[in-house]
């Protein structure tokens, strides 16, 4: 989103003059409104959960600005001076990233525990040779997930698809303005527009169905919405064929179906698939109402001042915005209203300062009579410049012995070990026992990951009893029979449905004494009213294998990484006020609501429900250490010594239920 973010610039080669005249009004206004999405986004401004849609509207600009401005020179000129479109993307856009950068990379030292630099640095080694999608796609990365553990690059992953476009799209214009016959480049241009758009737009929705991140990061699915800004400045006239009354319409509906794609889009959508088509066709649409200027309402809306100077430093906001929350998360547990305003200020001065004592600085007065080939000589040695110094800070990382335990904490040695919690792929159970495999009494463990933080309470339980215990546990799999999206593709997870009916046939097989099910609060894909019908029919099942069934309630959802939370405060040598605590509002009404309907469900069959809550917290701000124990092994799951720690209290439910069941003679296992 580089030049969409970076103001237009007047005659002497900087950004292209729009159709309307050389300093848009209605552009920059465009771009105020684009930034003032993805900032309140971010800051997680309600109202505005689906702002990130901010950057579909910058990449439609940029195709609007930069298209016209190489079609104009090719129609001008008979060619495209590379070497001079290039240096004007370097002295424009990279002094501000370069600077922005280096901070971040002191940031990192600072802020962030060693274990936790490696990864960190690497990603601003790409982030500096604008590679960061491409480096973000290779990692589990979720841009929709929170603020605790984002990189504080993120946001650069699309600065790269933009400059990845415009290093190979000037070349494809020379390419099919010297390879298809015909006098008009134009038209030659308007062909390869359209045929590479769609191609684009065909694999964007096939690829997000499959696996949406790829086609979220990676630039050959985004090709098509850059194509949509370049279509309208290949037809200038398009806006000036409307009526009045046609302009009206089409810029208020424009406006509109921007507005309610940032109220009704979230992250739980396969974006950007079909879904990005809605942001494209408003840009589109406030586009033609950025030629018209003042023939419209929206018009005039864009080339009000407030928005203008907005759209001004966008670029600049853009680049320091999403440091600032991040270091703020990391920083401070607690979030507000005032904090996140304080915030949102303090990005819009950072990005003021950077645009007046950088943007401007270069693109006015630095480098003005330097030759393209220098200046484009300069860029590539700034970005290896950084991108060494990212790479020698890898090689210089401190890792002390308490930063190891912290590392340690993070680990469930006996689930890894064991492989019993089988991962997405897997549609089948490995032999998993613990205690005494002899036993007449068998107990199971059945659910997903949420269910495995119990097994090390479990197996204490079974080893001080004599029982035989088997788990029967996959990630992102609830013991509850119903359908669940899978995060990574948000689409139903078939291999979770079949695991589960393989799983059911073994609990016949082996018909035990006693079940334990556990499963995540957090499946927001699933209505209530669906998990609660699947819980009373999973439990119904089990207990018609003449088995005892309990359940247990989830354990709270942090919302930060425990270890890492406090690998950084012993790195800090100090513990801020407040640190690697949590509050119990984060149990949301959803998360009590599912509690009340389990516990109905439960009391309903003659299950027992296990809330083991206030052994976990009793105070309104909740501690995430027991003594020396860390009790959580991430954000949501408890460590292993934490749920050893637990043990006696889950015994005290569960013993009185074995006693009460009938052993199962040795043919039925």
């Amino acid at each position: 989103m580089t030049a969409a973010l970076a103001p237009a610039a007047s005659a002497g080669g900087h950004a292209a003059a729009p159709a309307r005249h050389a300093y848009n009004l209605g552009l920059q206004g465009m771009r105020g409104i684009a930034i003032l999405l993805v900032l309140l986004n971010h800051a997680e401004v309600p109202g505005f959960h689906g702002g990130f849609i901010g950057v579909d509207v910058f990449f439609v600009i940029s195709g609007y600005l930069i298209g016209g401005l190489l079609l104009r020179e090719l129609q001008a000129t008979g060619h495209i001076d590379l070497w001079a479109f290039y240096a004007r993307r370097v002295r424009r856009l990279l002094p501000a990233a370069v600077l922005l950068i280096l901070v971040v990379l002191l940031g990192i030292r600072v802020l962030y525990a060693p274990h936790e630099q490696d990864e960190l640095l690497s990603s601003a080694r790409a982030s500096a040779l604008y590679a960061a999608n491409l480096w973000f796609a290779s990692r589990p990365t979720d841009y929709f997930g929170g603020h605790t553990e984002a990189n504080p690059l993120l946001h650069l992953w699309s600065l790269a698809v933009e400059e990845q476009f415009y290093l190979f799209w000037p070349l494809l214009m020379l390419a099919v303005c010297r390879g298809l016959g015909g006098a008009d480049p134009r038209r030659r241009v308007m062909v390869l527009i359209v045929a590479a758009s769609a191609m684009s737009l065909v694999a964007c929705i096939v690829v997000s169905l499959v696996h949406f991140k790829y086609a979220f990061f990676l630039t050959p699915m985004r090709v098509w919405e850059f194509g949509a800004g370049m279509l309208v400045a290949m037809r200038p006239g398009w806006s000036r064929s409307l009526s009045p009354a046609a302009l009206r319409g089409v810029t208020l509906l424009s406006l509109a179906a921007l507005a309610a794609a940032n109220l009704c889009f979230d992250g739980s959508l396969q974006f950007p698939g079909f879904w990005a088509v809605i942001p494209v066709a408003a840009s589109v649409g406030l586009l033609l109402a950025a030629e018209r200027g003042q023939d419209s309402w929206v018009g005039r809306l864009l080339e009000a001042r407030p928005l203008r100077w907005v759209g001004d430093c966008s670029y600049s906001v853009y680049l320091w915005h999403w440091p600032v929350l991040i270091a703020a998360a990391v920083w401070t547990p607690t979030s507000g209203p005032l904090l996140r305003a304080s915030l949102v200020l303090i990005s819009v001065l950072l990005g003021w300062l950077s645009y007046r004592g950088v943007e401007q600085m270069f693109m006015r007065r630095l480098w003005q009579g330097a030759s393209p080939v220098r200046v484009m000589l300069f860029g590539v040695g700034a970005c290896l410049a950084v991108a060494g110094a990212a790479q020698w800070m890898r090689g210089h990382i401190h890792k002390g012995g308490e930063d190891a335990s912290y590392v340690q904490a993070s680990k469930w040695q006996l689930v890894d070990s064991s492989g019993c919690l089988v991962l997405f792929d897997a549609v089948d159970q490995p032999p998993c026992e613990f205690g005494d495999t002899t036993s007449a009494t068998t107990m199971v463990l059945f659910g997903d990951s949420h269910a495995a933080q119990w097994l090390p309470a479990l197996e204490t339980l079974a080893k001080a009893q004599g029982w035989r215990l088997v788990a029967l546990t996959k990630a992102v799999c609830p013991s509850v029979d119903t359908h669940v999206d899978f995060y990574v593709t948000r689409s139903r997870f078939a291999q979770c449905e079949q695991w589960r009916a393989r799983m059911f046939e073994r609990l016949e097989r082996l018909r035990p004494q006693m079940i334990v099910m556990a499963s995540s609060a957090g499946y927001r894909d699933v209505e209530l009213a669906r998990w609660e019908a699947g819980l009373a029919s999973t439990v119904k099942r089990l207990q018609g294998l003449g088995s005892k069934v309990a359940y247990i309630r989830d354990t709270p959802h942090t919302g930060l990484d425990v270890p890492t939370c406090w690998a950084r405060v012993a790195w800090w040598g100090w513990v801020p006020p407040g640190a690697c605590t949590y509050s119990t509002a984060a149990h949301d009404e959803r998360f009590a609501a599912l509690a009340e309907a389990e516990a109905r469900v439960s009391a309903s069959l003659g299950a027992v429900y296990i809330d083991l809550s206030d052994a976990i917290c009793t105070t309104e701000r909740c501690p995430t250490r027991h003594g020396d124990t860390l009790m959580f092994r991430d954000r949501t799951h408890l460590s292993e010594l934490f749920a050893r720690v637990l043990a006696p209290q889950l015994a005290e439910r569960l013993l009185p239920l074995v006693a009460s069941a009938v052993p199962a003679s040795a043919a039925d296992r």
